[in-house]
């Protein structure tokens, strides 16, 4: 009876730590997922640059070239952003359903090892079209209004920098105070 009540006891001991991987693993999924639907968000502005933006032939070279570069760095972030966030979406799923034994935590650490690489790019994405954004303000105002407009997106970044850095620092947390491995 002793050998039996253990293994009873083991049994509930896995599966409360499988339903707590599980709860981890929904969260890294939430997050993850509303990040890249975010950035396909911005992957459209990007796209509606290309398609809507038209600046007179005599337009300055050089910010046509720095509007396009920044938009296309932005379209390009928030592409990969989109599409690492549905791979992990699909694959951390699968393995973390079908796999064998222990795919549950090598799932939840997979999504945990990837989401800076997610949040870095979807940030470059962010600050990038807010940067085309200021070139296509030179383009297409010039003097003090496109002055006026840019230290209005700057200050604008600055707030988005700040603003990330805040709310990380008052969420941040040491590897020894997490409850989890």
């Amino acid at each position: 009876m002793l050998a039996a009540d253990k293994l009873l006891l083991e049994s509930r001991i896995a599966r409360g730590a499988v339903q707590l991987k599980w709860k981890e693993f929904g969260l890294h999924h939430l997050n993850l997922t509303t990040v890249g639907t975010q950035a396909a968000v911005m992957a459209g502005f990007s796209i509606t640059a290309l398609i809507e933006f038209a600046p007179s032939p005599d337009a300055n070279r050089a910010l046509l070239f720095l509007f396009w570069t920044s938009n296309m760095v932005s379209l390009a972030c928030n592409i990969l952003c989109v599409a690492t966030t549905t791979m992990l979406s699909v694959y951390g799923s699968s393995l973390s359903t079908r796999g064998a034994d222990g795919s549950m935590v090598r799932a939840v650490d997979g999504l945990y090892a990837l989401r800076r690489r997610v949040f870095a790019l979807f940030w470059a994405g962010v600050v990038s079209v807010l940067v085309a954004s200021v070139f296509g303000i030179w383009i297409l105002f010039g003097g003090p209004e496109a002055t006026f407009l840019t230290v209005v997106l700057v200050a604008t970044i600055a707030a988005l920098i700040r603003a990330k850095i805040h709310v990380a620092s008052l969420f941040r947390f040491a590897k020894d105070e997490a409850t989890a491995p």
